[in-house]
């Protein structure tokens, strides 16, 4: 049974599938999906570094903190 299966599998995983990319894959400069998902990239890129900048202020925070309570 265990062979039997894993024949099957293979031959699904082996079927000839049509590849039909996005407008992004392709590289339609001009194509609104393209312009949706460059902004999407720099929105996520934005929340990312505001929030690696908060945790790097709140460290410097508290190292100042912690050496005027130390003084």
């Amino acid at each position: 049974m265990q062979n039997f299966l894993s024949i099957i599998f293979m031959v699904i995983l082996w079927l000839p599938t049509n590849a039909q990319a996005c407008a992004v894959c392709y590289g339609a400069a001009d194509d609104p999906m393209v312009r949706g998902m460059n902004s999407a990239i720099f929105f996520l890129l934005g929340v990312i570094g505001s929030i690696l900048l908060g945790v790097i202020s709140l460290t410097i925070y508290f190292a100042r903190r912690a050496k005027r309570v130390n003084n």
